[in-house]
């Protein structure tokens, strides 16, 4: 009989200890299978937050190049404008200052066309930015150019600036119109930045 009882209390022993061994064997089994889904989640977050925040750069992207456009316009039509007051002013020989709303607006959009391309990404349409602006300028700035000019030298003078400007407002346009129609048709799975 003893021998059955100490057989009994080694099956009985056994059985606890493969019970327990068991039971450690699955918790370490959860904890590593928690550990994976865990790090999966953790990916799964940081793809979706990564995606969130690229949407948002291309959004942003997308509507400064749409008021840029609208802003470059501005421009162009108020060194037109300027241009104009210019060249009328030369036809009667009289040079003066433009008028305060005109030289206030062409200001507060050269600001806002400034502020629009700092927040541009890609350094091409930066820096033709910065080529209209100097352009823009250089043609509107100062009417010392048309001093002495009478007549059909005025008028050709004249008329070559205005297809100078026209010409820069075309390329300019053409470059923001581009980089915008990459915007619009950005897809979140575009990876190819």
């Amino acid at each position: 009989m003893e021998l059955s009882l100490g057989s009994q209390i080694i099956v009985a022993a056994a059985t606890l200890f493969a019970s327990l061994g068991g039971y450690l064997i699955a918790g370490r089994n959860e904890r590593r299978r928690d550990e994976r889904t865990l790090k999966r989640e953790l990916r799964l977050r940081t793809t979706e937050r990564s995606a969130q925040l690229d949407d948002s750069r291309h959004k942003l992207q997308r509507e400064t190049l749409l008021a840029l456009q609208d802003a470059i316009q501005l421009m162009a039509r108020l060194s037109g404008k300027t241009m104009h007051f210019d060249h009328m002013q030369a036809r009667k020989v009289q040079y003066t200052q433009l008028p305060e709303s005109l030289s206030d607006d062409m200001f507060a959009n050269l600001v806002e066309v400034r502020r629009l391309t700092n927040r541009i990404l890609e350094s091409e349409v930066r820096d033709a930015v910065d080529e209209f602006i100097a352009l823009s300028t250089r043609l509107s700035m100062s009417p010392k150019d048309l001093e002495g000019l009478a007549g059909d030298r005025l008028e050709a003078y004249t008329l070559a600036k205005v297809v100078e400007l026209n010409e820069g407002y075309d390329g300019m346009s053409r470059i923001l119109g581009e980089a915008a129609r990459r915007e619009i048709a950005w897809q979140p799975g575009d990876f190819a930045d």
